[in-house]
């Protein structure tokens, strides 16, 4: 840990605050959105978008402080997606699949004691940590799978073990970066397994190694340019040291424990394209008169009850996100904040598309012009759903919470 320390002493990002993160984000997401509707016409991925992102030094945004990173908790990290993502929602949705990794990684302690092991551990830590910060290396969750989606305790790709490390097998569904990232962080299960609750890893996986292949088929409603393909992992050899903290069979118990790295992130990204649709909403109909006159449609009562309305709505998914992410920060894996989130999941996917369509009924025919963003954040609203944990899953796990059910059992989860 210490020559890791020594190593970074020296980033830009270590020792700057959170002000300056959230002001670095704000100015981001501005040139973001200038290049937001080329990328979505166009089904490209966003690589000028990622290299702003590595020279401000936000693949460290959860990277603890001593080692170079930003050090941000929870709460920080989901505002500063949402401002990202209302300048594209589409990187900042790919981003996010970094920071699940990384983010996750930067929650467990420093291993203490001399044994093989807990070398292993900060080993693999120091490794992360460096490829992020300095070498500005992406990773990409991999996880999904054709036919089960994210319920990872069903996956089929599988891993052997060998002398020097571990074989894989599988194929993967949507994995966003596709094609673009360094490092696929796969997901699979230990061979043979015939357990209900099979030994589930993660295993990091460089891009180029040979037996990876990556289909470009991504073109869909919404989050366009975010690449998100299936990639064939065939007999790929992985080294031990890249074991996810060099321990078998923990991913299944980490999720059901603590399942808001693979739910939050999205939260605050679907935040971001409610906070556009609203703000555009606002300026737009400040503008537009009321036919035949020269007043603007914002001095309309009924606009204004209207606009109310989703003012509430925008607010109590924003005060739903936050108070989330703070009972994450301080009582991260507990049965409240663990429902918290899945709450603030649900809020936030089920009143996006209602109002982005209310927005549009409101500004009128010419608010779906491609010129302007609001069918943008329409078309990506409609997709938050169907991320993990999806709508139906997020009731069915507030359900079990309420009647008290052990959720902290993988069993009883939707995963």
């Amino acid at each position: 840990m210490q020559k890791a320390q020594e190593k970074v002493a020296d980033i830009s990002a270590a020792g700057r605050s959170r002000e300056e993160l959230m002001k670095t984000c704000s100015e981001l997401a501005s040139r973001f959105a200038k290049r937001a509707a080329e990328h979505d016409r166009d089904s490209s991925f966003p690589v000028e978008n990622f290299q702003e992102l590595k020279d401000n030094g936000l693949l460290g945004i959860m990277v603890p402080k001593e080692y170079g990173g930003w050090g941000a908790d929870f709460l920080t990290y989901a505002k500063a997606i949402e401002t990202l993502a209302t300048g594209d929602a589409a990187t900042a949705l790919a981003f996010n699949m970094h920071n699940i990794t990384v983010g996750s990684l930067a929650e467990v302690p420093v291993a203490e004691g001399d044994d093989h092991r807990s070398s292993a551990v900060n080993e693999f830590r120091d490794w992360m940590y460096d490829q992020a910060v300095n070498e500005k290396k992406i990773f990409a969750s991999a996880t999904s799978e054709p036919g089960i989606g994210a319920h990872i305790s069903h996956l089929k790709t599988s891993y052997t073990k060998t002398d020097d490390g571990f074989i894989v097998n599988g194929d993967k569904s949507f994995v966003s970066m596709a094609g673009y990232a360094d490092y696929y962080v796969v997901a699979a299960k230990a061979a043979r397994s015939k357990s209900d609750k099979p030994a589930i890893s993660f295993l990091c996986v460089d891009r180029d190694a040979p037996g990876v292949t990556m289909k470009n088929v991504w073109d869909v409603l919404g989050m366009r340019s975010t690449s998100t393909n299936p990639v064939n992992f065939k007999d790929v050899e992985v080294p031990r040291s890249r074991l996810f903290l060099a321990s078998e069979g923990l991913a299944l118990y980490k999720i059901a424990r603590e399942p808001h790295w693979l739910v939050g992130g999205y939260v605050g990204v679907y935040l971001g394209i409610l906070t556009a649709s609203f703000d555009f909403l606002i300026d737009y109909m400040s503008k537009k008169n009321m036919p035949g006159t020269e007043t603007p449609m914002s001095q309309d009562k009924l606009i204004q009850h209207m606009t109310g309305k989703l003012y509430s709505d925008i607010t109590s998914a924003r005060l739903a996100t936050y108070h989330a992410a703070r009972l994450i920060d301080s009582q991260r894996g507990s049965d409240e904040a663990n429902a918290a989130i899945h709450h603030a999941k649900y809020l936030v996917s089920e009143t996006g598309p209602a109002l982005t369509a209310a927005a549009i009924r409101m500004c009128g025919a010419t608010a779906i012009a491609r010129r302007l963003p609001l069918e943008r954040y329409y078309r990506e609203s409609r997709c938050g759903a169907l991320m993990p944990a999806a709508s139906d899953d997020c009731l069915v796990y507030m359900g079990k919470a309420a009647y008290g059910t052990n959720l902290k059992n993988p069993i009883e989860t939707y995963w």
